[in-house]
């Protein structure tokens, strides 16, 4: 009798060892950790890329998440993706022998029209010339009846100017270059410094995302020109 039930006990055992797993005859107890990343926070004007690591070769994907969006790629792009604050994404691994494994991301944040170029909330760049740390940023109307944005460091500042008397809306503002009236859907942005003066770009974008009352500028890797030469600039910065 003792027998017989070491019998079943084997049975039970080995029954529960092949149901995670169909095919191949293989238990599902590979060494598979599938970890998921992305590239978040981005603006909705960028890629949202998608990554799956601790998988090897030859397996199966399949993605679901926000917004009705499904994938087979191993490593899924979303292009444009739609503003919001907490998307989610899951994976599906499939292994040859018919092991299943997931993993998920939550909070996912896609702003509007973005372009950090990498910088850290509220700085400012511009190549061989300064680097700001902005100690305020606000906004206010010009005696031109413009609204501009202005960051301001110890010994150095940048200022935006947008077309009309309120914040700008959400959007990508062209650069103006002239120094008359501004046209709407345009900007003109000023990087001053103590110790080189003005310098101002000739082309460009200014992208501006919106979210409650804050406004967030940015702009990435425009070319400046000043009576000093010439210099590659960025911004990021928020007016609460």
């Amino acid at each position: 009798m003792q027998h017989k039930f070491t019998l079943i006990a084997f049975l039970i055992l080995f029954t529960g060892l092949l149901s995670g797993c169909s095919g191949g005859g293989s238990s599902c107890n590979d060494v598979v950790d599938p970890v998921i990343s992305s590239n978040a926070p981005i603006g909705q004007n960028d890629t949202l890329r998608l990554s799956v690591y601790g998988v090897e070769s030859g397996y199966t994907y399949s993605w679901t998440g926000s917004d009705g969006f499904t994938s087979r790629e191993a490593n899924p792009i979303i292009i444009h993706p739609a503003k919001g604050k907490n998307k989610t994404y899951i994976v599906e691994i499939s292994t040859p022998g018919g092991c299943t494994y997931k993993d998920s991301i939550n909070g996912i944040a896609v702003v509007g029209p973005w372009a950090p170029c990498g910088l850290d909330s509220n700085t400012a760049q511009l190549d061989g010339v300064t680097y700001m740390s902005l100690r305020t940023v606000k906004g206010s109307v010009t005696t031109s009846s413009t609204y501009k944005i202005e960051g301001v460091s110890t010994n150095a500042g940048v200022i935006v100017e947008f077309a009309g008397v309120s914040p700008p809306v959400e959007g990508v503002y062209t650069i103006q270059a002239s120094s008359g009236t501004l046209a709407t859907g345009y900007a003109r942005a000023t990087i001053t410094t103590t110790t080189t003066g003005a310098w101002t770009p000739n082309s460009g974008s200014v992208y501006v995302s919106v979210e409650g009352s804050a406004v967030t500028v940015s702009f990435c890797n425009l070319a400046f020109t000043s009576t000093n030469g010439s210099s590659t600039g960025r911004i990021n910065m928020t007016m609460p």
